[in-house]
């Protein structure tokens, strides 16, 4: 389910609003993403945000800020927040793309929150939560889509080549027929390399080898990509749909701060999510 313009700049002022809340906060008790970012920790969940409604990331590659898994480890991580607090972020995958508000320099030991500033801490993380995955699952979505089309294009090419490979092995087809199959390859590297390979005048069996075993390792590896891609959404959408379970209050909230537009948007998308079992939408 994808957000209207109306619906989505909505999602964006409401998170706009919590985000501010909770770094107020964070600043105050010196709560950092992880070390080596030095910034409040809710910056790093912000950055996605600020990827979705820059138009500089159009959020379709492995390396993307709105990728798959790291919109996974996302979603993971603000439920671990709201359990604990305190905690900082773990992973290699939270460092920042951005630093322009990294702190190096801050070490003296903050204060301790009380009871209630807790309490207070984890209700905004909530909200934060149930608006984030609402704003950015399509975007996972999309992405893994994107991505596991491609891999599988490349899967399938491999495959094709590798059994052309094997036949000129065998004497069994020309070289001109895997030249022209090696021209439709989507692999970049791998096409440059093959066609480089294939270029000189006699090919000796264990040159076609090892360019029999270069392809495997290259379908093998996007085999490995699609795994990896359905694992993170696998883990988005289970985690999705605990969220929406326990969002009902956070609706409501917006509900009687005037906040329709969202609010309706979040319930409609909880309701898909829970009908289908899952929360991916």
């Amino acid at each position: 389910m994808r957000p209207n313009p109306q619906e989505q700049a909505t999602l964006v002022q409401l998170l706009d609003r919590i985000y501010g809340q909770i770094r107020v906060i964070e600043e105050k008790y010196l709560i950092f993403g992880q070390e080596g970012d030095y910034r409040p920790r809710i910056e790093y969940y912000q950055d996605a945000v600020r990827a979705l409604t820059s138009g500089e990331d159009d959020g379709l590659t492995k390396h993307s800020r709105l990728s798959a898994e790291r919109l996974a480890y996302d979603v993971a991580m603000l439920r671990h927040i709201q359990a604990k607090p305190m905690t900082a972020g773990r992973g290699q995958q939270h460092f920042s793309a951005s630093t322009a508000l990294a702190k190096p320099g801050q070490t003296a030991s903050p204060p301790e929150p009380n009871r209630e500033e807790r309490a207070d801490l984890k209700q905004r993380y909530k909200d934060y939560t149930v608006l984030f995955v609402a704003l950015l699952a399509e975007k996972a979505d999309r992405n893994a889509q994107t991505r596991t089309e491609e891999a599988n294009v490349i899967v399938a090419d491999c495959a094709m080549l590798k059994n052309l490979l094997a036949k000129l092995q065998r004497g069994e087809i020309g070289l001109a027929e895997v030249q022209a199959a090696v021209e439709h390859l989507e692999h970049d590297e791998l096409r440059k390399a093959l066609r480089t390979l294939l270029s000189m005048n006699r090919l000796k069996a264990e040159e076609i080898g090892g360019a029999i075993q270069q392809t495997q390792t290259v379908g093998q590896a996007a085999d490995a990509e699609v795994k990896r891609i359905d694992q993170a959404m696998l883990s988005f959408s289970t985690a999705q749909l605990a969220i929406y379970e326990d969002a009902k209050d956070t609706v409501k909230s917006m509900a009687s701060q005037g906040m329709n537009i969202a609010g309706k948007f979040v319930e409609n998308a909880m309701r898909q999510a829970q009908g289908q079992g899952r929360g991916r939408f």
